[in-house]
């Protein structure tokens, strides 16, 4: 567990020590989850603060029409829920929904904020960490409607390929989604999409082998 959580950056630049004895302030408490179960549902759920010590799960959001749209992928080692727990909201907005079997260790956010009475240097390297966090995925969500702005499916596509390559600083890379989910989250339909991928493919633009991409075009 340790090692997942000191990869995370939530405890960056803490010692594996220091976080064993804050996860006792922090009143800390784990929770596994089976496939397709909820770890948040929208609506329902309380807000709190989690980090994915094992599995994968993704971020969603669906209308009451059923429509469903994917906000982001987790994956082990990923730090969530932290927005909606700051904002002092009693429910969640959004569903996480565990992809495979997975483990979640819960952080209580009031402790985390709050410096505790011994005011331990590593809890305000914690609370720093925390600000960055927040405004890292600041700056993906504002991203993400970045390709949303495309009005055209290739647009959005080849949005979303440019980061995924500047990500990986490679033409070749690998995306955490399959064919249905890259359309949740780009918001369009699968059917036109898997089309506009082939023609894609055709004029010599990427070749595709599962989620791994080969971006062709110079």
């Amino acid at each position: 567990m340790y090692d997942v959580l000191s990869s995370n950056m939530l405890f960056k630049d803490i010692s594996v020590e220091d976080i064993e004895k804050m996860l006792k302030c922090l009143d800390s408490r784990e929770r596994e989850y089976k496939k397709g179960e909820y770890v948040f549902m929208a609506g329902q759920s309380k807000p709190a603060v989690g980090v994915l010590l094992s599995g994968n799960a993704q971020v969603i959001k669906e209308n009451f029409m059923g429509d469903l749209a994917i906000i982001g992928s987790l994956q082990a080692g990923d730090f969530f829920g932290e927005t909606f727990a700051c904002s002092g909201g009693k429910v969640v907005p959004v569903s996480v929904i565990a992809l495979d079997r997975c483990k979640v260790i819960f952080l209580n956010i009031d402790r985390m904020t709050h410096t505790c009475k011994n005011s331990c240097p590593f809890h305000h390297q914690l609370i720093s960490n925390l600000l960055n966090i927040v405004a890292q995925k600041n700056i993906i969500l504002n991203r993400k409607i970045s390709y949303l702005t495309h009005k055209t499916i290739r647009g959005r596509l080849t949005a979303y390929f440019y980061d995924c390559m500047e990500k990986a600083n490679s033409r070749r890379f690998s995306i955490p989604f399959n064919r249905r989910e890259l359309a949740d989250y780009l918001c369009i339909d699968r059917s036109a999409m898997s089309r506009e991928l082939s023609n894609m493919k055709k004029e010599g633009i990427l070749s595709l082998n599962g989620r791994v991409i080969q971006w062709l075009e110079e």
